[in-house]
């Protein structure tokens, strides 16, 4: 866990000095250093405005995620232990994941309106079909010789769901939600400069147009720490659910 946080910091380390080598060289207004960044970060965190729209975008992406989970799980799951379910909802949803979802937002907002709602449904949309598939292709993959030592406890189809199937799909659920992570953040941040006067998206393209850069980088550190954030709460969980995947890990390591 130490080695793990001190390859963070040299990372962020070498991230803040590339910033600040490139600020020195190019010299101009719409790159200034991290240090007057930070600066601005704070005081504007200080305030009423920016944590503001850090709430609003923390709020859209954590439900969208959540009902993306929820949406998901019970249909991976009948796509992949039916296989007559997979022929007719498996094939629907094969011809519908590789079209952009982002290209529906138009739609989306004429029926929604333009509050949260359209924006939390996108997100949600999103990781519903990244999930489902995950959840699918998971339990088409579960190994044989788990299946057979299940079969022969004679399990009912509640304990062959709950102690096989879900356990065996969680360590794929995760990855698929730290992989999606970074699309549902460009999302949040799209939809938030479509008629929106709230969250994050909103705040660094304001900030922009009025020339004011510091703000606008303050705005995209802070819709960055919210990404990292989101993806180290998604390993904490993971960590605690997926126990036998740090076991994994140890022996691997020795």
């Amino acid at each position: 866990m130490t080695k793990r946080i001190f390859q963070y910091l040299i990372a962020f380390t070498a991230i803040l000095l590339l910033w600040y080598f490139a600020s020195i060289v190019f010299n101009k207004k719409f790159l200034p250093s991290p240090i007057s960044t930070i600066e601005s970060f704070f005081l504007l965190l200080a305030g009423d405005n920016l944590p503001r729209h850090l709430w609003a975008s923390f709020y859209r992406i954590a439900l969208g995620t959540l009902i993306g989970l929820a949406a998901s799980m019970p249909m991976g799951l009948a796509i992949g232990c039916s296989k007559k379910a997979d022929n007719y909802l498996g094939k629907v949803l094969d011809i519908l994941y590789p079209i952009p979802k982002v290209v529906f937002l138009p739609i989306i907002v004429v029926c929604l309106g333009i509050g949260d709602e359209p924006k939390i449904f996108l997100i949600a949309l999103v990781l519903f079909f990244q999930l489902t598939l995950t959840i699918r292709d998971a339990v088409r993959h579960i190994p044989g010789e788990l299946i057979k030592s299940m079969e022969a406890l004679n399990p009912k189809g509640h304990q062959y769901l709950f102690h096989l199937v879900i356990p065996a799909c969680m360590p794929e659920i995760f990855s698929a939600l730290r992989a999606t992570l970074g699309i549902s953040t460009a999302l949040l941040f799209i939809t938030e400069n479509f008629a929106s006067i709230t969250g994050l998206g909103y705040f660094i393209t304001k900030s922009m147009d009025a020339r004011h850069f510091e703000d606008m980088y303050a705005g995209v550190l802070a819709l960055a720490l919210l990404g990292v954030l989101l993806y180290v709460f998604i390993q904490f969980v993971e960590h605690r659910v997926c126990k036998w995947k740090g076991l994994e890990t140890l022996y691997e390591e020795d």
